[in-house]
């Protein structure tokens, strides 16, 4: 709702990644949310500003856990080919071992000598974060190839961690591959001070500071309000409505917030939020993992090919003049002919490196 006026519809879904606060794209135009009620949401026009949450991509599957240890696993091992092998010998090596197509095979070796020619290829035993500048904003990605699940609670903890040490929130855009963090100039970071953001300790605790006041946990509080008979669905010879139980359960939940935060029932809200929707107990056991990692921050002159995905993601939320899926490819070939100039020219990039 603006000003009373509807505006359009979302899914349920996509209303439990927000905060309020956060912008996002609807109706052409860019909103941001300002309060929920039951089965609606109030937004202020945001003009001129960019979206800090992606389109919503509800028929799009998810890249599961253990899925993305075989890639880790795939990169892993063609990056060792590449370092050793021709360009042609590794082509064959992708056709016999993974039993794919020569087309697939050879842009796929293609691709990772993008990769190398500006940055390096992450694996499962390295922590790569790239940093480009674009204007007035730095753009930080993280390759944590362990799942959307699994990156969506670990940005929030690594999120939630910088704007305690730099201040200020930051843009998150999530991906399969990794996360997004776009900062301000002055909210810039050290490899160190990544460091600390992805330490273990700590880390469920800043988790659940970090949902606290999202739409995610109040979500999920209705059905676990119902489940527990906080929220009855009927009454005696009296049915109940949809909105009525909305209406209850909502109340109920921001008075439990702000009087008795350890309730068994808000507890379990946030337990749901964190095993169900968000993939916790993965970003927890990577950040175990990453603690023994070698770490490299990479400051780039252009968007790698491994990043551009998550990258594609932020910007088409801007592109209201121009079709977003012909305006992602032109602007990949765009990068992809900045890479093969740097690639052949040898431009300058700065690189730290640490254990």
């Amino acid at each position: 709702m603006l000003k009373r006026r509807r505006l359009g519809s979302v899914e349920e879904g996509f209303i439990k990644c927000l905060q309020i606060g956060d912008l996002f794209a609807l109706g052409g135009r860019v909103v941001r949310l300002i309060d929920t009620g039951v089965q609606e949401a109030f937004v202020e026009r945001a003009d001129g500003q960019l979206p800090t949450i992606p389109r919503w991509n509800a028929a799009k599957m998810p890249l599961t856990s253990g899925v993305a240890r075989a890639v880790r696993q795939l990169r892993a091992d063609l990056a060792y080919q590449l370092r050793r092998e021709s360009d042609a010998v590794c082509v064959d090596w992708l056709v016999e071992q993974y039993q794919i197509s020569l087309a697939n095979a050879q842009a796929m070796v293609e691709q990772f000598r993008a990769q190398l020619a500006v940055s390096d290829v992450p694996t499962g035993d390295s922590m790569l974060i790239e940093l480009y500048r674009d204007d007035d904003f730095s753009h930080y990605f993280f390759h944590a190839l362990i799942g959307r699940s699994a990156n969506d609670a670990l940005s929030r903890i690594v999120a939630w961690r910088m704007k305690n040490r730099s201040g200020g929130n930051a843009l998150v855009t999530i991906d399969d591959s990794g996360f997004l963090l776009t900062l301000r100039r002055f909210q810039e970071l050290t490899l160190e001070d990544w460091r600390l953001c992805f330490e273990r300790e700590g880390a469920e605790e800043d988790l659940r500071l970090a949902l606290r006041g999202s739409e995610l946990v109040k979500w999920q509080f209705r059905g676990v309000a119902q489940t527990g008979l906080m929220v009855p669905r009927n009454y005696p010879g009296d049915q109940r409505t949809r909105k009525q139980m909305h209406w209850s359960t909502e109340t109920i939940f921001r008075v439990l917030e702000a009087h008795e935060p350890d309730h068994p029932l808000l507890e379990e809200a946030y337990r749901q939020a964190t095993q169900i929707f968000l993939d916790a107990e993965e970003a927890n056991a990577f950040l175990d993992r990453v603690q023994h990692f070698d770490w490299q921050l990479r400051e780039l002159p252009v968007v790698s090919p491994f990043s551009f995905p998550i990258y594609a993601s932020k910007i088409k939320e801007t592109m209201m003049l121009e079709d977003p899926t012909v305006a992602v490819e032109r602007i990949y070939r765009e990068l992809y002919a900045r890479v093969r100039q740097i690639a052949t020219g040898n431009d300058l990039r700065t690189t730290a490196t640490t254990r």
